[in-house]
C-alpha cells in the first residue's frame, strides 16, 4: 500500500513521524490517491483533506491522544479490529465550543472558547468525557498562560457551571479527564484539582490519570454498558423467574428498592398565608424541590440582572470618560464584585438544584 503497483500510485506514506527517548516513531498517513480511493471505495468520510504536514510535536500529541481511543478497541492480534459501536469518539479538531464568562476584574463579559483534545460519548450511562492529554511541555500552575493546566481547569469550570447545557441539551453529565505520560505529572494535576476545589463527582467532575490507567478506567466504565439499567430491565423481562426457595433465611433481610418502596409524592397545593412564605425550618425547606434558602430561579435572575447593571455601568464609564472628567463619573461601590461573587455561588447551587429535578422553577 505504500508502494506504486502497476498503474496504481501508493495510497500510504511513511515519511512522517516524531522522535523521542525511545527512538523514531513512524506515523503512516494517506496520500492524495489514498484519500480519493478511500472516499470512493470504503466510504471514508473526511470533512477536509489536510494541505500541509504538521510538526513533530503536534503529531506526537495527536498520536498519544489516539492511543487512548485504541486502548478501548477490542483487538486479538489475529482478526481485523472493529470500530466500537457502544461509544462515540470525536477528535478535538471537530470540536469548537464558544462561551462567555463574566470577568470580575474587568467587570464585563469575555468571550471564551473550549476545544478539548478529544471527547468520548457514552450513551449507555449518559456520560460525556472531555479528554485533555498533557504532554508535559506546558506549566501546571501558571494561571496567566492559556496553555497551562490551571488555566484549562478554570475554563472547564466556567463552561460546566454555566454554558455546558447550552451546547449539550441531553442532560448527560460531563467528566473531565487529564491524561498524562508520567505518574509524577498525574499526581501534580490531581493536587491542583483538589486545591481548586474541582469536584470528583456530581453534576460535573474531573480527575487525572496516566495513559495506562485512563485506558483501564474508560474500559471499565464502558464495559458496564451491557449491565446498564435499561439492559438489566430487558434481561430480567426475558429471563424466567427462578423457583422460590423452600426456606428464606431470616438472618439477612431481603434487599429493598427504596425508590419503589417510598416513591416521590408531589407536595400538596400551597395553603394561602401558610405555605407561600419562607420555610419554617431546614427540614421543611428540603422538602421543596429546587430550593436553596430562596427560590432558585430568583437567584439566577438576580445574578443576570446584577451582571447587566455592572456591564451597563462599565460601558457608561467608558462613554462618559470621553466627554466628562474622570472624577465626575460615578464609581462602583467597593463591595459590588464580592456581592456578585456570593450571588454567583448561590446561583450555581440553584441551577444544580433545578437541573437535578428537571425543573425551570422551584416547587
Amino acid at each position: 500500500m505504500a508502494a506504486k503497483v502497476s498503474g496504481q500510485a501508493a495510497v500510504l506514506r511513511g515519511d512522517l513521524g516524531f522522535g523521542s527517548a525511545d527512538g523514531w516513531t513512524t506515523v503512516w498517513a494517506l496520500t492524495a490517491e489514498g484519500f480519493e480511493i478511500g472516499s470512493q471505495r470504503v466510504e471514508l468520510k473526511i470533512d477536509r483533506v489536510p494541505k500541509h504536514d504538521v510538526g513533530q510535536a503536534f503529531l506526537k500529541h495527536e498520536v498519544m491522544v489516539n492511543e487512548v481511543f485504541l486502548g478501548l478497541v477490542l483487538q486479538d492480534g489475529k482478526t481485523p479490529a472493529k470500530v466500537p459501536q457502544h461509544f462515540r469518539w470525536i477528535l478535538g479538531e471537530y470540536l469548537n465550543l464558544p462561551f462567555e464568562e463574566f470577568d470580575r476584574t474587568a467587570l464585563r463579559m469575555e468571550k471564551r472558547r473550549l476545544q478539548p483534545d478529544a471527547m468520548l460519548e457514552d450513551p449507555a450511562h449518559q456520560r460525556r468525557y472531555f479528554i485533555e492529554y498533557e504532554t508535559g511541555s506546558a506549566t501546571i500552575n501558571d494561571a496567566k498562560k492559556s496553555t497551562s493546566t490551571r488555566a484549562k481547569l478554570g475554563r472547564y469550570a466556567a463552561f460546566f457551571r454555566g454554558n455546558y447545557r447550552a451546547h449539550f441539551r441531553d442532560g448527560w453529565r460531563p467528566r473531565l479527564l487529564f491524561v498524562t505520560r508520567s505518574e509524577a505529572r498525574r499526581s501534580s494535576i490531581e493536587e491542583l484539582l483538589e486545591k481548586e476545589g474541582f469536584p470528583a463527582s456530581g453534576e460535573y467532575a474531573g480527575r487525572s490519570l496516566t495513559l495506562y490507567s485512563a485506558k483501564q478506567y474508560l474500559s471499565r466504565k464502558l464495559s458496564t454498558a451491557a449491565s446498564s439499567p435499561a439492559s438489566e430491565r430487558l434481561a430480567l423481562q426475558a429471563r424466567p423467574a427462578p423457583p422460590a426457595p423452600a426456606v428464606r433465611p431470616t438472618a439477612i433481610p431481603a434487599a429493598v428498592n427504596w425508590v419503589e418502596a417510598a416513591p416521590y409524592r408531589p407536595p400538596p397545593p400551597p395553603r394561602p398565608g401558610l405555605d407561600t412564605g419562607p420555610a419554617l425550618c431546614e427540614a421543611e425547606e428540603q422538602l421543596r424541590r429546587g430550593r436553596v434558602s430562596v427560590r432558585g430561579e430568583q437567584l439566577i435572575r438576580l445574578e443576570t440582572a446584577m451582571e447587566a447593571v455592572l456591564w451597563a455601568l462599565h460601558e457608561a464609564q467608558e462613554a462618559l470618560a470621553k466627554h466628562v472628567r474622570r472624577d465626575s463619573i460615578p464609581k462602583l461601590p467597593p463591595d459590588a464584585v464580592p456581592i456578585l461573587s456570593v450571588f454567583s455561588a448561590y446561583a450555581r447551587r440553584a441551577a444544580e438544584a433545578l437541573a437535578r429535578h428537571g425543573l425551570k422553577a422551584a416547587d
